[in-house]
């Protein structure tokens, strides 16, 4: 354990109706091996006795802070209400369906402090309830940052970022009601490291209340939002017929073929020879972050005849070639 802990963590948290986990949720951050923080919970106008059970959490431990809401603000503008009541040097995210791991805290607190230039850490996650698995982490920084352009990289309950940056003005978009932590990271992004921790450090659930599964329309609306911020901040404005394209990508669609691939290869290229321009990524990670979620994709859709077709959709590339390989042979041993 680190014995240091001077640095105060605020850790945000908005709730509504979560009496089924709130206490599972609680009980893993009193866990903490790192114990200077404080917790603000936003109730969101719960119908359940979820303002009870926090109650009595806070009775016994002034840590814990219970803001009520008179009425329903959702998620975004309940966490930017915690953000302007935050104390803490480092402001850590979590919901209250998932369980923190009890070096969370401290694993997190000890890579910020040792990566000067990283804004915002995640941790590794391992999903559990109806979906079992833990996310893969890229470990370079670059590479990361590059991934966005793609998909969300870095899991919101698992957030830690400086209070710097919210001193300096940044704060959740408003206008995103869902894929909030997607913008959020995104944007800072731009200006600033991310990275990832390892390992595992927290326990996400998976299950139909959540908000990202009952609006999952309006998720992956406000999450091409994001990405066609990305896009446009290199050039890149996509036609609706390569929007359609670059879709299957990002969603992994399992029934595109040889002519889908291709296609979309052509606008992986478009989005490389943007950026060789305007020096937003580094050109390398790019190509191996654009290349590594593509063989993913093709990988995944478990069709030997694509699988064999690679060298046609990498072209002679060498690079591409070897980060195909690379993943397939990840993906084989995982299966043994």
């Amino acid at each position: 354990m680190d014995n240091n802990q001077s640095k105060l963590i605020s850790v945000i948290m908005s709730v509504y109706n979560e009496h089924e986990y709130i206490s599972e949720a609680i009980d893993s951050l009193l866990s903490q091996t790192y114990s200077n923080f404080e917790l603000i919970i936003i109730d969101d106008c719960s119908t359940d006795d979820t303002v009870e059970i926090i109650d009595r959490y806070a009775s016994n431990d002034d840590r814990i802070k219970l803001y009520q809401n008179k009425e329903n603000a959702g998620l975004t503008r309940n966490l930017n209400k915690a953000l302007k009541l935050a104390k803490g040097d480092y402001i850590a995210r979590m919901d209250g369906d998932d369980i923190a791991m009890p070096e969370r805290f401290e694993k997190e607190v000890m890579y910020l402090e040792s990566h000067k230039d990283v804004a915002l850490v995640s941790c590794q996650t391992q999903t559990f309830g109806e979906e079992k698995l833990v996310a893969d982490v890229i470990e370079d920084l670059e590479e990361l940052r590059a991934t966005m352009l793609i998909r969300p990289v870095l899991a919101h309950p698992g957030f830690m970022f400086r209070r710097m940056i919210i001193d300096a003005g940044f704060s959740y978009d408003e206008s995103f009601r869902q894929a909030q932590d997607y913008d959020f990271a995104a944007r800072l992004s731009l200006d600033h490291d991310i990275a990832i921790v390892t390992p595992a450090l927290l326990k996400y659930r998976a299950h139909q209340g959540q908000v990202s599964a009952v609006s999952n329309s309006s998720q992956a609306a406000n999450a091409d939002r994001v990405r066609r911020f990305l896009l446009s901040n290199i050039g890149i404005e996509l036609t609706d017929d390569e929007q359609e394209m670059y879709h299957k990508l990002v969603y992994e669609d399992r029934q595109s073929d040889l002519s889908d691939y291709r296609a979309v290869a052509i606008i992986l290229d478009k989005i490389l020879e943007a950026n060789n321009k305007r020096k937003v990524y580094d050109p390398e990670s790019l190509e191996r972050a654009l290349w590594t979620q593509m063989s993913l994709w093709i990988i995944r859709s478990r069709n030997i005849k694509n699988i064999m077709q690679y060298r046609t959709i990498c072209g002679p590339n060498r690079l591409r070639r070897g980060i195909f390989l690379r993943q397939l042979i990840k993906t084989i041993r995982k299966k043994l």
